[in-house]
């Protein structure tokens, strides 16, 4: 009886100091776990912490760059009603309009060569054909009886007088059937007056109002050799 006694205390006491060891064991794995987590959480803690940090300073950065009024980069801002800034950022088309610009005044200067040559060239013409007549002083006149004292029409050689073919001057400077050319426009001397004298030429018009309109001008005319 004291031996089976004995046996069963033994049995116990190892029961007991294998399940004091398991314990142990399993407290020792716990505080492991527990310690590895804070471990981690600890590390993604400091991760975060550092990312955010530096999230932080390059915004902080930016802002400064971008409202720091004393550069010349400086972007415009506006105080929203909640007190926060905000960036206004304008669409920038000054580029485009130079570019078209530089285009348009090219086509301009090239027309305006071309034209040049063109005149160039019609001078060129009448300087081979025509001599310079110099600078005439150039009025105009009608059929009317207040132009000419007469409503025919029959100029003094003897035609009748068409606008844009005839003109009025000094026969003694500019015989009948005299070519002569004003601004660009060939006229024939069919006609004179009492007050056409010298360098004087009266251009005539198909009425008395266009004859008017003219009015006074002073000419450069070229005649015909």
């Amino acid at each position: 009886m004291n031996k089976k006694r004995l046996i069963a205390g033994f049995a116990l006491s190892a029961a007991t100091f294998v399940m004091i060891i398991a314990v142990n064991m399993l407290g020792n794995n716990t505080n492991v776990e527990i310690n590895a987590a804070k471990e981690k959480n600890t590390a993604l803690e400091s991760v975060n912490v550092e990312t955010i940090e530096k999230s932080v300073n390059k915004t902080n950065k930016l802002a400064v760059s971008l409202l720091d009024t004393n550069t010349e980069d400086a972007l415009p801002v506006e105080v929203n009603a909640d007190g926060n800034t905000s960036v206004i950022i304008e669409r920038n088309t000054t580029v485009k309009t130079t570019k078209k610009k530089s285009k348009k005044t090219k086509k301009d200067k090239e027309k305006k060569h071309k034209n040049q040559k063109k005149i160039t060239k019609k001078n060129q013409k009448l300087e081979s054909r025509y001599v310079d007549g110099g600078t005439y002083k150039i009025t105009g006149y009608c059929a009317c009886a207040s132009c000419c004292g007469k409503s025919t029409g029959i100029t003094a050689s003897g035609t009748r007088a068409k606008a844009g073919r005839t003109i009025a001057a000094d026969t003694s400077v500019l015989p009948f059937g005299t070519k002569v050319v004003i601004n660009g426009h060939t006229y024939t001397v069919e006609d004179r007056g009492g007050a056409i004298n010298g360098n004087r030429i009266d251009l005539f018009f198909s009425s008395h109002v266009k004859a008017l309109e003219w009015g006074v001008r002073y000419v450069k005319i070229y005649i015909k050799k």
